[in-house]
């Protein structure tokens, strides 16, 4: 678990950086080793650097495994920076999980995601209106925060992995701001944070002024992510005057 001092000030954001991926997610560059990761986070000035690389439900616990392994390659590592050594994890439909629980709690950092509706095993809902997708994801999330097993939400309301409208953007132009303020609210009294993730900012950036401002008024605790499958993509200062553009 890790919590900081609220905040809605991006450039003091920019000291931490809680979604990236190493080489264990599959759809990470070879580059992205625990060692190297950290030295571009020092550059950059980051303070706590997550490690959060994706579950697989064929590979059903292998995050915890991941864990020691990272460990074991990190371990004479001289740094300032905190690494947490956690996961992407994974609620495929209400009240579904893709891990045990206990592989949940062996982790730094219990980021997940409710939206990889790309993914094969992703539970999508009976009604597949725009509507219909926005109460199927309020419906995993809140189970999601009942169970007591997050730390954060991962991209939260995301829809650009609903493959089956011309504009993904329908769906999250229908939530209600009455909907996002509530389910913001019951995670904010479970210490669930809130992800600002740089790649979905990017490509719905209406919407997530929207978030960013409900979040505001709710008492949300955000953090960034840059979602980095690369080095490059580390550093978070890079990413903040098109984020000031967009949410402030």
């Amino acid at each position: 678990m890790f919590l900081h001092e609220k905040t809605y000030n991006l450039d003091e954001l920019t000291a931490y950086n809680t979604h990236t991926h190493t080489n264990f997610s599959h759809c990470a560059k070879r580059e992205m080793v625990a060692a190297d990761m950290i030295k571009e986070a020092e550059k950059s000035g980051i303070k706590v650097l997550a490690l959060t690389d994706h579950n697989y439900p064929d590979e059903k616990n292998q995050v915890a495994v991941q864990r020691l392994a990272l460990l074991k390659q990190i371990e004479n590592i001289e740094t300032d920076v905190k690494v947490l050594i956690g996961a992407e994890l994974s609620s495929y439909d209400i009240g579904k999980f893709a891990d045990d629980e206990e592989c949940d709690n062996s982790l730094d950092w219990r980021l997940y995601t409710t939206n990889h509706f790309h993914q094969g095993y992703w539970v999508h809902p009976e009604d597949k209106s725009p509507r219909g997708y926005c109460r199927h994801m309020l419906a995993i999330m809140d189970k999601v925060i009942d169970s007591g097993r997050a730390d954060a939400f991962a991209h939260p309301f995301m829809a650009k992995y609903i493959s089956c409208f011309d504009d993904f953007r329908v769906v999250t132009a229908a939530f209600t701001d009455n909907e996002i303020g509530d389910i913001m609210e019951k995670a904010n009294q479970k210490e669930i944070t809130w992800e600002i993730n740089v790649p979905a900012v990017f490509g719905d950036p209406v919407f997530h002024k929207r978030y960013f401002g409900i979040g505001r008024e709710t008492g949300a605790v955000f953090n960034i992510g840059t979602d980095a499958h690369k080095l490059c993509d580390i550093d978070v200062k890079q990413f903040i005057p098109e984020l000031k553009r967009i949410l402030y």
